[in-house]
């Protein structure tokens, strides 16, 4: 089984905001060429369907007032596919959080998503930390291990003009690790997009609660950079993802198998990477 545990549905204007910055495109290797026919889930379905990709996981962010209508589109889209699904979004100072998170949780969502440089919050602000405690708290009344979803795009301030507070940086996602036992949190990217590697070494420890996924970081860190990381967390807690539209999946499967084989991963240790971890948080079963 393989899971794409990230990937966006976004509006033809967010594409077009970023493939203009051509310093950042460069520098993160984002495939920014047609991007815009790929806006369109049925392409993301598509390439799914031709590449064995079994599930596809979408991974919606909102300001404040936008929360509940960007989690509805996002259920509405994957409705519509078989091999799409969808996680939710929150902010932490949206109205009736405790609200969202039940409703979500009754609709078989099992993880949420965050992008702290665009939603524009500082993770280690008592807001937040209200939040996560909510989540942790409610989860426990369904009988679930929140899984959520931070981005970790460290240069966000540089690129987007973003507040460098609002940044999640590998020191930043270490701390609310350590704080939340009872959620599970991936850093997307491999801990830290652009980030130095020295500091993902030093920050980013092991833990029980803690999970990279691969997306977009194979364009970014060296080669041996990668494996050290992929050699530091282990086969359980590495997952598979492109940052769909950015990339494709026909060129980023070869490519992420191709490093965790260098790495020393075993078949088996590949299944749990490319789709057993996801499973396992995610409580995703084929149809």
């Amino acid at each position: 089984m393989i899971v794409d545990s990230h990937c966006h549905i976004f509006t033809s204007r967010i594409v077009e905001n970023v493939a203009a910055k051509s310093a950042m495109v460069a520098e993160l290797g984002l495939h920014v060429q047609d991007v815009g026919q790929r806006l369109d889930p049925g392409k993301l379905e598509e390439s799914a369907w031709e590449n064995n990709v079994d599930v596809c996981l979408l991974l919606p962010t909102a300001a404040p007032d936008k929360v509940r209508a960007e989690n509805d589109r996002h259920l509405r889209l994957s409705s519509r596919y078989s091999r799409l699904r969808t996680l939710a979004t929150l902010h932490p100072v949206m109205e009736d959080m405790s609200g969202e998170i039940r409703r979500v949780l009754e609709l078989g969502i099992k993880g949420f998503k965050f992008s702290s440089f665009s939603q524009r919050f500082e993770l280690a602000s008592r807001e937040v930390e209200a939040m996560l405690s909510r989540i942790e708290r409610i989860g426990l009344e369904f009988g679930w291990q929140p899984v959520i979803i931070l981005d970790t795009f460290t240069r966000a301030d540089i690129h987007f003009g973003a507040d460098p507070n609002h940044l999640t940086r590998p020191e930043t996602l270490m701390q609310v690790v350590r704080r939340h036992a009872g959620i599970n949190f991936i850093g997307s990217h491999m801990g830290g997009l652009a980030a130095d590697i020295d500091e993902l070494r030093r920050h980013l420890t092991p833990a029980s609660n803690l999970y990279l996924d691969t997306s977009n970081a194979a364009h970014t860190l060296h080669e041996a950079d990668f494996s050290d990381l992929l050699s530091i967390h282990g086969p359980g807690h590495i997952l598979f993802g492109t940052d769909w539209p950015w990339f494709h999946h026909a060129d980023e499967i070869p490519r992420i198998s191709s490093l965790l084989e260098k790495a020393g991963y075993n078949k088996s240790d590949q299944a749990t990477v490319f789709g057993g971890n996801a499973c396992k948080l995610f409580g995703l079963k084929l149809t």
